[in-house]
């Protein structure tokens, strides 16, 4: 009998039989006769099939709805945005606000005045030069009898910030031992026209050290590509714990400038010698001091391993004082320290001089927040303020202008001196084929004044060259800007557009998660800062704040997820609990008592946050144990009472609970607490990726986080997959992956939070911060994706059955009990994703579409579903994916809100897979629990099961009224397509 038959027909036995006991009156003789033809079935099926023979029957799914709910309360899922609303990406940055510079990073050891780490970490690996964070402030964390306690804080001295000293070349490399001359080849970008200092030292076989060589100096002129002649190293660590006795230093040690670039470096053989490494320096030797933090006073000694969290403010970025030779002219550097739309350093030939400018509490610029640019120019100096921002249709990566779209400009300036200054496109749109875009010149005056024009473009961009928006200055004179921006003139300024708030408000979304706010690395931002006016920020994603960004959730009528970066002080987390709850009423309270209330009202939001949503929930950083987004990600730590080592998840547990205590000492958490619900982030899945249990060790650690949350996207980088293409293959791993991956995984993690239930006395509610399609990226973990692939892998997971593979996903772990479920991303454009952007038709993707679906009509308690009979196959195991025995391949589910109930039916087979010579279709019935229903809706998505949405909408919602007669008690599907899925709504039900 072919795999699969005998469930099947045992089951239409079952079915029968059932049936029977339904309607006790029915003819005994029908039920005799189809019982007879039913058994004739079983023998044939155990036969041989003629070749060629037609095979007409499907595969019959049959399931049993009952009124036991496994899950209450399913839903509405949520989803994550990124930064958003009108013009962020066309001109972010525009508000000119302080560069808040923060970073942290674990102690080597100290005392009561200095902290010690290593010169890669304090330097960024020889980034930064000796002075550069003079006078930043410093705070000590330290976990004491399993806690974290803030030790001390205090600022670097002047002239406090050491970093200089020899920087190996090669780490864990040497010149072979039979050498004694090295050609030394550096980066374009390493700076030029200053002294380089040279030194080695002799490696012995077991890795011992020389001491270093006399110094020598050589003076780097050319700034000349790679020729590809440097020395070749090879491998020996040389240990600074060797046992043998040291070799002598190296002698005659000499370097000169060659003129393609490189430099030599020539010294006399040492005997005995394995290898010699190789050390520079931009400082003399004498000027070595090691590296450490000196501090401006002494207190509490710093201890090895305490977390260090430094924090300053820049409003200048000079060059000089800053940046080592290394990164002189890499752009890399220029994120930490310059401004979004300023093109130099403050002392860059050019650059203007510039600096930020605080703002009087009387300016009359509106939204001013802190400061605005100035700048200094000289006769016939050229500054171009702005950035690319725009492009063509023939690449992915920036906005393509619409033609005859009204874009806006607007500016806020004014100049010591009348002078006139202009606003103006670059790139394609200031060519004649692009229509000549003609300069939109402006005249200054001494006084503060709004200069706002509208424009557009006569024709699309076919091409993929970028283009910039710029104002243009030109010397001599001074020139103070605030408030730059461009956006669309149909919505204000980082509103959400109006196709925003339509998709929005039709997603049904719980909530969404404030991705904008974090992977800020060192440029980040202060309390200040994130709740300034819309725009007004250096250090959140698209000028994002906390007073737009809440509107405009108010405005749609969804809760905030709030992701916040974990580098606040204590004041600044009580301050934002009092921006958040506390109450202010102009004419009782004193601004000085009540200082962020005071500013949420100011900014127009009268009543406390906490008033306009049901709940806000509260996400400490970015999948804080991802390199990617360092530097806030928690290191090892040990307990400096107990001696107890705590991991990495542990100790971002332990963080998370510091924090919760901080906000517990607002006087307003009281107001806060009802309404807020605190996240953990964890990994794919516990005990993937070496076995890292991040999450759980952090929950453990945190009684006080409610909800425990992991990825769980479908292939992509995170898992370690390989791209899928929209190949019946590959389609049929995407419906799949459910089955091997996302339902072992939360049955892993459902048990891990009854464990950890019973250690901290309440589980964790359990979901996933970040789910839906995944994707392989080009060059990230060292993978490579061809034009093609990528291409491949777009049509795949933007299809419908990636978006029936999305659906089932989430309600599989729904009914396990995972309460929280977010999909990433909202937004347009390619890999994640919910929409096309509007040169590619704009329409919505599957994904997105069945859970907006399912937000709408699809919520309430999960019922109990019964398998009667279902089609299975054998999944076998492979990299990442776990083997399934007799894997069911259709699913149904069932949700009840009040008289509502809805049924939704997934398939998860292509054609051909994984019977070859079926079409992938099923018919499905199923039992249900009521008796009468007032209406009932068919809704389906139209296309075939590989058909996507990257071009056109060929996948699209289709809604068809059934008679509830024939639809009760027994739903008979006659063909559910292969990878679809079919929502049935049942209205007025009893």
């Amino acid at each position: 009998m072919p795999r699969g038959s005998f469930t099947l027909f045992s089951s239409l036995w079952e079915r029968d039989s059932l049936k029977r006991k339904m309607n006790p009156e029915g003819s005994d003789l029908h039920w005799r006769l189809r019982r007879v033809l039913l058994a004739g079935l079983m023998l044939l099926a155990g036969l041989p099939r003629a070749a060629g023979a037609a095979d007409d029957a499907r595969e019959l799914a049959h399931f049993v709805v009952g009124h036991d709910v496994v899950a209450p309360d399913v839903g509405p899922f949520s989803a994550t945005i990124g930064a958003f609303g009108n013009g962020h990406f066309l001109m972010p940055g525009g508000g000119f606000e302080p560069m808040v510079f923060r970073t942290m990073f674990q102690a080597s050891g100290g005392s009561a005045d200095r902290i010690l780490a290593s010169a890669e970490m304090l330097s960024n690996s020889d980034s930064w030069q000796n002075g550069a964070l003079d006078g930043a402030e410093v705070e000590i964390l330290r976990i004491e009898s399993g806690a974290f306690r803030s030790v001390r804080r205090s600022r670097i001295a002047q002239d406090g910030y050491r970093v200089a000293g020899w920087i190996p070349l090669g780490p864990g490399k040497v010149v072979p031992g039979g050498q004694t001359q090295a050609l030394l080849s550096f980066p374009t970008w390493y700076r030029t026209g200053v002294p380089y200092y040279f030194t080695i030292r002799a490696v012995g076989a077991d890795g011992s050290l020389s001491e270093p060589a006399e110094a020598a100096v050589a003076r780097r002129e050319l700034a000349l590509p790679k020729s590809g002649n440097a020395t070749r190293l090879i491998g020996l660590e040389p240990r600074s714990d060797a046992t043998r006795e040291r070799l002598p230093a190296p002698r005659g040690l000499r370097a000169r400038e060659l003129e393609t670039g490189e430099i030599a470096l020539h010294w006399e053989a040492v005997p005995g010698a394995a290898g010699y490494a190789l050390y520079r320096s931009d400082v003399l030797p004498e000027a070595h001091r090691g590296a450490y933090l000196q501090l401006e006073e002494a207190g509490p000694p710093i201890r090895e391993g305490d977390l260090v969290l430094l924090r300053t403010r820049f409003l200048r970025a000079e060059r000089e004082k800053l940046l080592s030779n290394r990164i002189w002219d890499s752009g890399e550097p220029r994120r930490d320290f310059v401004p979004p739309l300023v093109p130099k350093w403050s002392d860059e030939a050019g650059g203007g001089d510039w600096r930020l400018v605080p703002h009087p509490a009387d300016t009359p610029v509106p939204d001013a927040g802190q400061t605005h640019l100035r700048v200094t120019l000289g006769a016939k100096e050229r500054f171009a303020i702005g950035r690319f921002n725009h492009s063509g249709l023939a690449q992915s990566w920036y906005p393509v202008l619409e033609p005859d779209r009204s874009y806006r400009f607007e500016v806020w300036m004014r100049g010591r001196t009348p002078q006139t200054v202009r606003f103006e496109l670059t790139g394609f749109h200031a060519s004649a084929k692009g229509g000549a875009l003609e300069p939109i010149p402006f005249r200054l005056t001494p006084q503060w004044r709004r200069y706002s024009m509208d424009f557009s473009v006569p024709v699309v961009n076919p091409g993929r060259g970028a283009g910039r928006m710029e104002i243009v200055l030109t010397g001599p004179g001074e020139f103070d800007i605030d408030n730059f921006r461009v956006f669309r003139a149909d919505a204000p300024y980082l509103a959400l557009l109006p196709e925003d708030v339509e998709r929005l408000a039709a997603s049904g979304m719980a909530a969404l998660r404030t991705h904008g706010f974090v992977r800020t690395g060192r440029s980040s931002y202060d309390l200040e800062q994130l709740t300034n006016p819309a725009g007004a920020s250096s250090g959140t994603e698209g000028g994002n704040t906390l007073p737009q960004v809440l509107g405009e959730f108010t405005r749609l009528g969804v809760d905030p997820w709030l992701q916040i970066e974990p580098h606040l002080t204590e004041a600044e987390w009580i301050g934002l609990a009092e921006y958040l709850a506390a109450p202010y009423d102009p004419s009782l309270d004193d601004p000085a008592r009540k200082p962020w209330a005071a500013r949420r009202h100011a900014n127009g939001q009268a009543v406390p946050w906490t008033e306009n949503f049901k709940q806000i929930t509260l996400e400490i950083g970015n999948e804080t144990w991802n390199g990617l987004f360092a530097p806030w990600v928690f290191p090892q730590m040990q307990d400096a009472v107990d001696g107890q080592s705590y991991n990495a998840g542990e100790v971002y547990g332990l963080y998370q609970e510091y924090v919760l205590s901080i906000l517990k000492r607002s006087p307003y958490w009281d107001a806060l607490a009802p309404k807020t619900r605190t996240v953990l982030g964890g990994r794919a899945g516990l005990g993937d990726w070496a076995g890292f249990r991040y999450g759980a060790d952090a929950a453990r650690r945190s009684p006080g986080s409610d909800v425990l949350a992991h990825a769980g996207y479908i292939g992509g980088w995170e898992n370690g997959a390989a791209p899928e293409a929209p190949t019946a293959n590959g389609l049929f791993r995407v419906l799949t992956h459910v089955l091997q991956v996302s339902l072992p995984q939360a049955h892993k993690q459902i048990a891990a939070a009854a464990r950890i239930g019973e250690a901290r006395g309440q589980a964790p509610v359990m979901g996933m911060y970040e789910a839906g399609p995944g994707y392989v990226l080009d060059g990230l973990n060292g993978r490579r994706m061809s034009p093609e692939q990528t291409d491949a892998q777009e049509r795949a997971l933007k299809s419908k059955a990636a978006g029936t593979a999305t659906l089932d996903s989430f309600l599989a772990r729904a009914r396990l009990g995972m309460r929280a479920q977010n999909f990433f991303l909202y937004g347009d454009g390619s890999h994640w994703s919910s929409h096309r952007r509007w040169q590619h038709g704009g329409q919505v993707l599957p994904a997105w579409e069945l859970l907006a679906l399912f937000n709408r009509v699809g919520t309430g308690d999960m019922l109990s579903v019964r398998t009667l009979a279902v089609p299975v196959a054998d999944l076998p195991e492979e990299k990442g994916r776990q083997a399934v025995q007799a894997a069911p391949l259709v699913d149904a589910y069932a949700t009840r809100s009040g008289d509502r109930v809805t049924l939704m039916l997934v398939s998860r087979r292509v054609p051909g897979l994984p019977d070859a010579h079926r079409d992938g279709g099923k018919r499905v019935m199923v039992d249900l629990p009521f008796k009468t229903t007032q209406r009932v809706t068919r809704i389906s998505q139209s296309g075939q099961w590989n058909s996507d949405n990257l071009t056109s909408r060929e996948v699209t919602l289709q809604h068809q009224d059934v008679p509830p007669v024939s639809a009760l008690p027994h739903l008979e599907v006659a063909d559910l397509p292969a990878g679809s899925t079919i929502f049935y709504v049942f209205e007025g039900v009893e």
